[in-house]
């Protein structure tokens, strides 16, 4: 490829596009309208999940291409809270998830990408709209299918990984309070009932504040962010461009964690620009992996506070990520009750996701 390959977007999944393609002698050009990726994140905990499949996620990073120079914090133990009030350990041998940094800033995902791909040779815009035309586009979320509100603050709690899960406080969704090294991320994230999300985040706080006590804050930043999910039949449009990460709907329907996808569509989308298009691969591990969440996404949402009781106490009982693994695998029994579900909740009077969507829900009104 002789010309130069123009990216809408600084994140994750544009900022690996790039790398990726700078890496094989691609002339790539970032356009991003703030000065760094990922602002939205605010500089908070952010979950790198490593419970969808048995490669651990570092190892995929690593053949994928991408330098682990961010900084990562592993997660083997975790507190769940359920709605009857108890405390629930859960442990595993090997990590469940990594915790990134996200939104710019030294040691932050969206810096180590956007560091590799200037010594890769991707050359990044002044800060300002794309313009017409561009081969990729990266630019996160095009509409709300699930909303987080999120603060970020300092804190002198130890280390913590909770999460709560009470379909009566946080309907649809679930709370969390990440505080690792003193740097400590709350929010609040939900698919539908987005009209209660503020009154969720209030009763979710005081729910932790009397588990964990009067705990330290300090340095306060309130955010949020929208969750984008819509299931792609390919990542290249109907308008001939590519899409990646958010843009592309790209995003696991059951917890609403996108990180390691987006890096996966980034990889795919690479060599489809450079005619090496992996079609079995994107069905595999991009494409069967969402629409089998689609399922446990119907479960999550009926499930009430005894159903997610069990569920924290059985993931107390044994190794935590053997239990997401094989409760996440893509096996063909959960994809054919994902398309029965997928039937009755298909979006009928047209979506606003990219010219990629083959599938996404119907939105409230």
């Amino acid at each position: 490829m002789t010309r130069t390959v123009h990216i809408a977007g600084g994140g994750v999944s544009g900022l690996a596009t790039a790398l990726l393609l700078a890496r094989r002698g691609v002339a790539v050009e970032v356009h991003e309208r703030k000065a760094t990726g990922g602002g939205r994140f605010a500089g908070g905990w952010q979950v790198l999940e490593n419970g969808t499949c048995r490669q651990d996620a570092l190892a995929e990073i690593a053949a994928l291409g991408v330098e682990s120079s961010f900084d990562t914090i592993p997660a083997r133990h975790a507190i769940f809270l359920d709605g009857t009030g108890r405390v629930f350990e859960v442990a595993s041998r090997e990590p469940f998830a990594y915790f990134v940094r996200r939104g710019g800033g030294a040691g932050s995902l969206d810096d180590a990408l956007g560091r590799q791909a200037r010594a890769a040779g991707a050359v990044f815009a002044p800060p300002g709209e794309a313009p017409e035309g561009v081969d990729v586009v990266a630019t996160g979320p095009r509409q709300a299918d699930g909303v987080a509100k999120e603060v970020v603050f300092s804190s002198n709690l130890k280390d913590t990984v909770a999460v709560l899960f009470d379909p009566l406080l946080t309907p649809t969704g679930y709370a969390y309070l990440f505080c690792l090294d003193g740097h400590a991320t709350f929010g609040v994230a939900q698919v539908r009932g987005i009209a209660g999300l503020a009154r969720a985040r209030d009763a979710a706080w005081a729910r932790f504040r009397e588990v964990f006590g009067a705990f330290r804050v300090e340095r306060l930043h309130d955010g949020g962010q929208f969750m984008n999910f819509c299931i792609p039949a390919h990542l290249s449009g109907r308008d001939g461009r590519w899409y990646v990460g958010e843009a592309a709907g790209v995003q696991d329907y059951l917890f609403g964690l996108g990180n390691r996808l987006a890096l996966r569509s980034a990889g795919l989308a690479a060599d489809g620009l450079l005619g090496r298009w992996d079609q079995r691969a994107f069905l595999e591990r991009l494409r069967q992996p969402m629409i089998a969440s689609v399922a446990l996404r119907f479960a999550f949402e009926r499930a009430g506070r005894r159903s997610f009781a069990a569920l924290c106490r059985r993931a107390a009982q044994g190794d935590f990520r053997q239990l997401l693994v094989r409760l996440q695998a893509p096996r063909p029994a959960l994809r054919g009750l994902s398309r029965v579900i997928m039937a009755i909740w298909r979006e009928r009077r047209g979506c606003r996701h990219a010219p990629v969507c083959s599938w996404c829900r119907r939105r409230q009104r």
